[in-house]
């Protein structure tokens, strides 16, 4: 009988508990933004109880984006409540074509947005040449103005009333795509990714807030992408994207990497990290607070959600992977945040078996253990948490987008 008794107690404590085991909630949105053409949201910035949200527009109107289309893509600054309630909305463009792609919040409590721009070549009018018949009167119709590349950084800075304070511009050779805006003391720091032809190169490029830049500093020569950033207690940063060329003395070693940067406040790389695995792409398209990182490795027949947390670059504390048809994005709080789309299973849930591939937000504990999980009707494009009011993302459906609040 003892020995009948002893069993049923190891029994007990090895197996698991079910009880222990996360159960997976839905969670809806606060209010949802309609568009009628390919607009997108592009960052996210919690300012005490407020939520601000900034993007890019080609629909002809909106009813959360005041005024009408000007060019055929105007950029858009707006700010909620965290009830859902609209306090404000900016629409930041001209008659060129206009993005908007990343929020600074600054300490005299304005808004600071970088996008890019092009300009309209205006042509020189046409005149009827002398000498030639036109007996019916036959009007020469105007020559549509050309637009120049995707080649001018924008700026703008915003009061947190939503009023226009400044804006300036930088012009450079190339297409040019600004992934994040960090501000640094008395200065704006912008780094992204530009394109000619064939080549993909990062950039990093600084401004004074009174619109004068520095010069353009490139990163890689011909295969590097940056896709976020953060800037540390020393004012360096740490940037994270992917590459397939040399930077430094770290050689590619997959067909695409993943690469951590770090990069002094006036654009020199001091120090490169690369993750990788053999005969997979990989990228890190997120990052945050307490080099928290967000990516994705490829497969020839799966993708994986990657989420790190490390210490230090090249020194992970904890990793996590997950089947997904999307890439990771994260938020750092006081514990880790990540959204992708789950097309598997998941640690911590015995019983989520998704038949399609089901968009996520997971919260994650300091030694990356599942603490709560969610569903969550569209793929997230945008991330944030704060203590103020809890971790707020944005969902896309192709029609419209979620504003959504988990506290």
């Amino acid at each position: 009988m003892k020995k009948v008794f002893l069993f049923a107690l190891l029994f007990l404590i090895t197996v698991p508990n079910s009880s222990n085991a996360a159960s997976i909630k839905a969670i809806k949105s606060l209010v949802d933004l309609p568009y009628s053409n390919n607009d997108q949201v592009s960052d996210i910035a919690i300012s005490g109880k407020n939520i601000l949200l900034t993007g890019t527009t080609e629909s002809p109107s909106s009813n959360w984006v005041t005024g009408s289309l000007s060019g055929l893509s105007d950029g858009f600054l707006i700010s909620y409540t965290a009830t859902g309630i609209q306090n404000w909305g900016l629409r930041l463009g001209n008659f060129n074509n206009e993005i908007a792609t990343s929020i600074a919040l600054d300490q005299d409590g304005s808004i600071w947005v970088v996008g890019a721009g092009n300009n309209l070549i205006q042509p020189t009018p046409p005149t009827n040449p002398t000498g030639v018949l036109n007996p019916d009167n036959v009007p020469i119709n105007p020559i549509q103005a050309p637009s120049s590349p995707m080649n001018r950084v924008k700026l703008w800075q915003v009061s947190n009333s939503g009023a226009l304070i400044n804006s300036f511009e930088y012009v450079t050779e190339n297409v040019i795509y600004p992934k994040k805006l960090l501000v640094s003391g008395s200065n704006l720091i912008i780094l992204g990714t530009s394109y000619s032809g064939v080549l993909t190169r990062g950039f990093f490029l600084s401004a004074s807030k009174s619109g004068v830049f520095s010069n353009i500093s490139v990163i890689g020569n011909k295969s590097t992408q940056i896709n976020s950033a953060i800037i540390n207690n020393d004012s360096s940063i740490t940037a994270v994207g992917s590459s397939s060329e040399q930077i430094l003395k770290a050689k590619p070693i997959a067909k695409v990497d993943a690469i951590t940067l770090r990069i002094s406040n006036a654009g020199v790389i001091q120090q490169v990290a690369r993750a990788t695995l053999k005969s997979t792409s990989r990228s890190w398209d997120s990052i945050d607070l307490g080099l928290l990182q967000g990516g994705k490795v490829t497969y020839s027949n799966k993708t994986e959600a990657a989420v790190t947390k490390f210490s230090a670059l090249s020194k992970p504390v904890w990793n996590v992977r997950y089947l997904s048809r999307s890439t990771a994005l994260v938020a750092a709080g006081k514990n880790s945040w990540a959204t992708f789309v789950s097309s598997g299973a998941i640690k911590g849930i015995p019983t989520w078996k998704p038949k399609n591939p089901t968009p996520v937000v997971l919260e994650l504990g300091k030694k990356g253990e599942l603490i709560n999980a969610y569903t969550i009707a569209s793929p997230a494009v945008v991330i944030d948490t704060s203590t103020d009011i809890g971790t707020v993302l944005v969902t896309d459906s192709g029609k419209s987008f979620g504003l959504l609040l988990i506290n």
